[in-house]
Formats: structure tokens, sequence, C-alpha cells
């Protein structure tokens, strides 16, 4: 009985272990050093019919999901072959986020021009 409860024990220490180095080592993995989910809206300049790769941005943690855009008038949310994209339709600025692999939205101040 002492034996199954240590060695209980002692999985549940290794599990909290594995989890949080885990955990460690996911904050080094953060496209930019001072990546911060809080920071201001990452600016993209673009242009109408052009596609902004989201992935290809070094702004996010791919795969991406879940986009959100204000005002789809000015952008529309396309998948391409690199993953998730916003493409200009008119002139005009919106902002867009989407969620990183990580659980964090980014949000993304698009200008078309």
């Amino acid at each position: 009985m002492k034996t199954t409860i240590a060695a209980m024990v002692g999985l549940l220490v290794l599990t909290v272990f594995v989890g949080y180095a885990q955990c460690e080592g996911l904050q080094s993995t953060y496209p930019k050093q001072n990546y911060s989910p809080s920071a201001e809206p990452y600016p993209v300049e673009s242009q109408v019919g052009k596609i902004f790769q989201v992935c290809k941005s070094g702004e996010v943690i791919c795969p991406v999901s879940s986009p959100i855009c204000d005002d789809l008038k000015v952008v529309d949310v396309v998948d391409t072959p690199d993953g998730l994209g916003f493409k200009g339709i008119s002139i005009g600025t919106t902002l867009c986020s989407v969620q990183s692999a990580n659980g964090l939205r980014r949000v993304f101040r698009i200008t078309v021009q």
C-alpha cells in the first residue's frame, strides 16, 4: 500500500515537473523577443488585391484560428498554402485578430491603400 501511494505521488510530481518544463519552453518559441499579447495592434500596410500572410509575418505562433475582422468591406479572410491571410478588398483601415497556436490572440491594424 505504501509503495503504491509513493509511486502515485512520484508520478504526480513528475507530471507537474514535465508540464512546468513544457510551459517554460513555450516562452522561447515566441516569434518576437518583445512579444506581448497586450501590445498595440501590429500595423500592416496592404493594397487592394494583395494578401497579407499572417504566419509569414512572424507575429504569431502558427497554426492560427478564429479570425475576426471589424470591417469585412476592407479585408477578407482567405486560406493560402502558407496558412491564413487577409486580402485587401477596398481602401480603408480595420482591426483584425487571430488566435495563435498557444491560445493568445494577436491584433493587426490593416490599412489598405
